[in-house]
């Protein structure tokens, strides 16, 4: 250690000195200097020598301030880290120094206070120093580095995004998040960036993305909305960015937004094609031509329409097809137009490729360089022929015209607008009297003639048509003659109007029409005499109609009750017989349990009978659900055969897969087997039934009702049996009406087929042919919604209630009834309280709700029915259950249950059991 002796540093250095000397000595790059109180450097190691600069013997005695940069000692850096080290004991140093030769390093290290080791009093400090310039210098760049990338890839034009080798998003630039509407990065931090592209463009990204990571760069043209929906097309390209071992660490991609060019590039094109299309639909001949006026370019319609071959027409070869007497005119004017640069514009004749001549007018136009120079002929050939022959035959016509206007007794006249004045023919005289020189020629003089009655409604629809824009004026009114008297005219006028529609003239014609009105007004008389006397004949045969319509109700009525008595008389026999044989006491246990099961059995077939009868009328309460039309024909196709038998073969056609409707499926399913049974009546030796379903866009007109426009899914049911009568076709819904042998049948089934197809918002039709078989076909509106899958239903059984669910409000007008089903709820194990309606079921509940687990109401009650006695409670008490029950309600029919459990009556025990314990 190199270093000049100062007496009082020295005489209270550690004891331990020559071991801290060896220690500097080896300390090849920490520059390490002891400094006394004053601030004077009183050692200096060797590699504060390589470091700085300076020699021992140069730096011992003076100020440590010499190695602080002049910046930092008009702060008085030196003075402040001393104290801060006499203070805290050590102070941190991590700035610019300057070394003897002027230079800076950034040196790294700190400032420790030095004590005596006896007396722990402090004699001055220890500076370590290391050079970091190249650290520092290259953090600097780093951080510039950084700092240029974050400002580039925030403030880019384009969409950068940052992904691992796998594709996932890790960071989009704000310009990107704008582009694509997306509200922040954490929206798309995470997801694969492919999975963010339509589906047909996910492929290009996927092999960009291989491209890159491959080490090269992928492109691609790709279309993306942004979130919204808004189109955008993209040009992309991704590089890798490779980590510290040269393999990919992240992958840059940059979207460039090329919504516009694409645009551009979309309207040319469509710019382009209605050019193409604007030729091909012109009648006119389309040419082009060079600067010089020399044909280049073939003109497949300057071909057509003169017949001259390529070769023939290219060059000044056109004029061949010219006019003799127009030829050297034209091509005299062509030539003076292509040297003139001014527009061509004449007219000649031009043989067709049928060797006629036809007159043309021919039109050209330079198309100019950006310097202004020309560069091309754009010209057409319109065939005016017809025109000119349209102008001569428009002259010949005003001639006639104008021979007519002498010859007609109509007032003919000529209103010019811009100056109001009014011309007349000579019928103002011969038909009104007015002579011309009497005559004020300006709407003024007409407007006083009119009626002063007409006259005010006259000037505002003559001036709402002028003013308005219209191109036609009608009146009538009561024009002045000259002697004083009225007629009756009917004035009608015609509009000429300018290029920019401004009225210029109104020409027409003013009929008297008075004869006409006079006749009219005698017709009036006599029609209103004759609607007199067809109003009091109308009136007698409304009388008469609605007289036969209450025959015929009659009859249906009798018909209807007759056949309902016949067969609940038959059904009330087996009931009364084996209620009566059940009263003997000496009954043996096996036929009384056969009667019971006969009893329940007929109660069963009345319930069904009810039914057919309720679906007939449209009065039957539905349960209607969504479900798959193909798959309940076929469980239906499984049902039927053992039914229809081995002589007939049954055919299944499911043209619409998957195709669902809404309605009742147990009656969907009932009405397909009463047209399955039916059908296998048709066919008494056997024959072919075939069940087909299919995409229906209407029904189509049956038994005099119009057809309906829609989605329908049809199902038909198609038989090979005798057909059915024309005659008939017309009463076969009707109910009991059959053609079918004594005891054979209902006649209830086509009834419930009928009723349920209307019911469901549907139709049924048929199509029959004798001897050749029948179709039915039930029409029902095709469902958006999902089928709905049906739970599993627990066996039923009369079990007991629930825990906690056994006290039951009871809700019956019906005395008898509500009797049974009280005794009915106690024999199942609950606790009934019954009300006999609405208004005393809602005291009970107002006087304590909370005792009563659910409520059981009946529908059909006089004063508030059950359904609103439901909603009621469902309103007020919401968590009570409500559970319904009616065997026939105009309520439930036209409007359902409102989402309230029903139970139809008649019910079972274990049906009452299951609704109750289900109910919720």
């Amino acid at each position: 250690m190199n270093s000049r002796k100062v007496d009082l540093a020295r005489q209270r250095l550690p004891s331990s000195g020559r071991l801290a000397e060896l220690v500097l000595e080896s300390s090849a790059d920490l520059a390490v200097l002891t400094i006394c109180l004053d601030g004077v450097i009183t050692s200096w190691n060797s590699a504060a020598e390589r470091v700085m600069g300076w020699s021992g013997e140069e730096a011992v005695g003076r100020h440590a301030c010499m190695i602080f940069t002049p910046e930092d000692e008009a702060t008085d850096a030196c003075s402040t880290e001393m104290a801060t080290a006499r203070r805290c004991g050590w102070a941190v140093d991590e700035r610019w120094h300057l070394r003897k030769d002027g230079t800076r390093f950034w040196g790294s290290g700190s400032m420790t206070r030095l004590e005596d080791h006896r007396s722990g009093e402090q004699i001055g400090y220890v500076k370590i120093v290391q050079d970091r310039t190249e650290q520092h210098l290259a953090g600097e760049r780093l951080r510039t580095s950084e700092a240029l990338l974050r400002g580039v890839f925030a403030n880019s034009a384009d969409s950068l995004k940052l992904l691992t080798p796998d594709g996932c998003l890790t960071s989009m630039n704000g310009p990107g998040l704008r582009m694509l509407e997306i509200d922040g990065a954490e929206h798309v931090r995470g997801k694969e960036w492919g999975e963010l592209w339509p589906e047909e463009e996910r492929g290009k990204v996927s092999a960009a993305l291989a491209e890159a990571l491959a080490g090269q760069v992928g492109r691609f043209h790709g279309f993306r909305p942004t979130v919204t929906g808004a189109p955008r097309w993209w040009d992309v390209q991704v590089t890798a960015v490779p980590g510290s071992d040269g393999r990919p660490e992240l992958l840059l991609a940059s979207s460039r937004d090329v919504t516009e060019r694409e645009r551009s590039r979309e309207a040319l094109r469509l710019s382009e094609e209605r050019f193409r299309a604007l030729v091909a639909a012109s009648t006119a001949t389309v040419w082009t031509t060079d600067a010089n006026g020399l044909v280049r370019e073939d003109s497949p319609s300057w071909r057509a329409f003169t017949g001259q071959a390529l070769e023939q027409w290219l060059g000044t070869g056109w004029a061949d097809a010219v006019h003799p007497d127009d030829r050297v005119r034209a091509a005299e004017e062509w030539a003076a137009a292509v040297a003139a640069g001014t527009m061509f514009n004449t007219e000649y004749r031009l043989c067709s490729s049928s060797g006629e001549w036809r007159l043309v007018t021919a039109r050209g136009v330079p198309v100019r360089n950006g310097d202004g120079s020309i560069r091309e002929w754009v010209g057409t050939n319109t065939d005016i022929t017809a025109q000119r022959r349209g102008e001569e035959a428009r002259r010949v016509i005003e001639e006639h015209c104008q021979l007519a206007v002498r010859a007609t007794n109509d007032a003919i006249w000529d209103w010019d607008l811009r100056c109001d004045r009014v011309e007349w023919n000579e019928a103002l005289q011969e038909t009104y009297g007015h002579r011309s020189e009497r005559v004020c020629p300006s709407g003024a003089w007409w407007l006083e003639q009119v009626h002063p009655e007409d006259r005010e409604r006259v000037s505002r629809s003559i001036h709402a048509v002028i003013d308005g824009g219209g191109d036609r004026w009608s009146d009538e009114y009561r024009f002045r003659r000259a002697d004083g008297g009225y007629a009756d005219v009917l004035d009608r006028g015609f509009m000429v109007r300018g290029p920019g529609g401004e009225p210029l003239r109104m020409i027409g014609a003013m009929l008297d029409i008075t004869a006409r009105r006079q006749s009219e007004r005698e017709l009036r008389r006599l029609n209103e005499h004759l609607e007199v006397e067809v109003s009091r004949r109308t009136e007698q045969l409304r009388l008469q109609e609605e007289a036969l319509r209450q025959s015929q109700k009659l009859e249906a009525v009798g018909q209807l009750t007759g056949g309902v008595a016949h067969d609940f008389n038959n059904l009330l026999t087996v009931i009364r017989s084996s209620a009566g044989l059940l009263r003997r006491s000496n009954l043996p246990e096996e036929r009384r349990r056969r009667y019971v099961e006969a009893i329940a059995e007929t109660a069963e077939r009345a319930a069904k009978l009810t039914g057919q009868l309720l679906a007939f009328a449209r009065r039957q309460p539905l349960r209607p659900e969504v479900f798959v039309v193909g798959d309940r024909v076929r469980s239906v196709v499984e049902l039927v055969r053992p039914l229809v038998g081995a002589p007939v073969t049954i055919e299944t056609s499911i043209e619409c897969e998957g195709r669902a409707v809404e309605a009742d499926p147990n009656q969907f399913e009932t009405a397909l087997v009463n047209l399955a049974v039916n059908a296998r009546d048709a066919m008494e030796s056997g024959g072919h039934l075939r069940l087909r379903t299919w995409l229906a866009c209407g029904v189509p007109p049956t038994r005099g009702h119009a057809g309906t426009r829609g989605s329908f899914v049809a199902v038909s049911v198609s038989d090979t049996g005798v057909g059915i009568e024309p005659e008939l076709l017309g009463r076969i819904f009707e109910p009991f009406f059959t053609t079918k042998e004594a005891g054979k049948g209902t006649g209830l089934g086509l009834s419930q087929v009928y009723g349920f197809a209307k019911q469901s918002g549907g139709e049924l039709h048929v199509e029959s042919e004798v001897g050749r078989g029948s179709t039915f076909t039930l029409y029902l509106p095709q469902a958006e919604g999902k089928p709905v899958v049906a739970p599993m239903q627990p066996a039923e059984g009369a079990d007991a209630p629930a825990d906690g669910r056994r006290n039951v409000l009871l809700v019956e007008d019906n005395t008898q009834v509500g009797e049974f089903a009280r005794q009915m709820l106690e024999d199942l194990g609950y606790v009934p309280s019954w009300a006999p309606n609405a208004k005393a079921a809602l005291e009970l509940l107002e006087g304590d709700a909370s005792r009563f687990d659910v409520v059981f109401s009946d529908v059909v009650m006089p004063g508030m029915n059950g359904i609103e006695l439901g909603k009621e409670i469902r309103r007020r008490w919401p968590n009570l259950p409500v559970v319904l029950t009616s065997g026939y309600s105009h309520v439930l029919a036209n409007d359902g249950a409102q989402g309230f459990e029903l139970l139809n009556k008649p019910y079972s025990a274990e049906e009452l059991s299951r609704v109750l314990r289900s109910s919720r």
